[in-house]
């Protein structure tokens, strides 16, 4: 929902972002769509968790006639998007809520001024965060219950590495490196980006291998 068709950037990214798990950094110039590659990325995870379904569920129809809408296990995952600016966490948060909620999808926002109850945090299978405050969150063991179910984070706006915000994104995504590490439960890393002079620098960083 949301597009009809993709332009140049998100067809050479649509087999590595929609048919693949592998880390990503997409570096492109301002309305280039890449919000609509980290889209790509969330529906990856959903189908991963699609509720496998009989071939007569396939096709059941409600009382006016529609089809059912597929299931997928909503509880089993969580989805990270890391915005630099409250505005572009709201505006975000209305974006994807409405292009995703033909899947059941929940949106919120989790920032300094619209803390969640953990009611709220359970209910929500896509959380849209600044870095200050998911800094905070992964520091305090109170989000261990959530945080470990996260298996998708996109960064936006990574390029504010060499910004004096720049040591946020960084603890951010060691620490994720390190759930990774010792969990050994897989999260994907996908870093959008303004183009980078030093991108190589920040693809390692990121875990994205070589040759995607």
């Amino acid at each position: 929902k949301g597009f009809d068709k993709l332009n140049r950037v998100q067809s050479k990214m649509y087999d590595v972002a929609l048919r693949s798990s592998e880390n990503i950094l997409l570096c492109a110039p301002t309305g280039a769509g890449k919000t609509n590659v980290a889209v790509l990325t969330i529906l990856n995870i959903l189908g991963q968790y699609r509720r496998e379904q009989s071939k007569g569920d396939a096709e059941n129809e409600d009382s006016d006639g529609d089809k059912v809408k597929e299931s997928f296990d909503l509880n089993s995952f969580k989805i990270v998007y890391v915005a630099p600016m409250k505005a572009l966490v709201q505006e975000v948060v209305k974006n994807l809520s409405h292009r995703l909620s033909d899947f059941g999808v929940v949106v919120r926002e989790l920032s300094g001024d619209s803390s969640l109850t953990r009611q709220q945090i359970a209910e929500t299978q896509l959380l849209v965060t600044t870095p200050e405050k998911w800094d905070i969150v992964t520091r305090q063991g109170e989000g261990r219950a959530y945080t470990q179910l996260i298996k998708l984070a996109i960064i936006d706006e990574i390029h504010l590495l060499h910004d004096e915000r720049g040591p946020v994104l960084e603890s951010i995504v060691a620490r994720l490196v390190r759930q990774v590490e010792t969990t050994a439960e897989p999260i994907r890393l996908v870093g959008l980006s303004a183009t980078l002079p030093n991108y190589a620098d920040v693809a390692t960083f990121l875990r994205v291998k070589p040759e995607q």
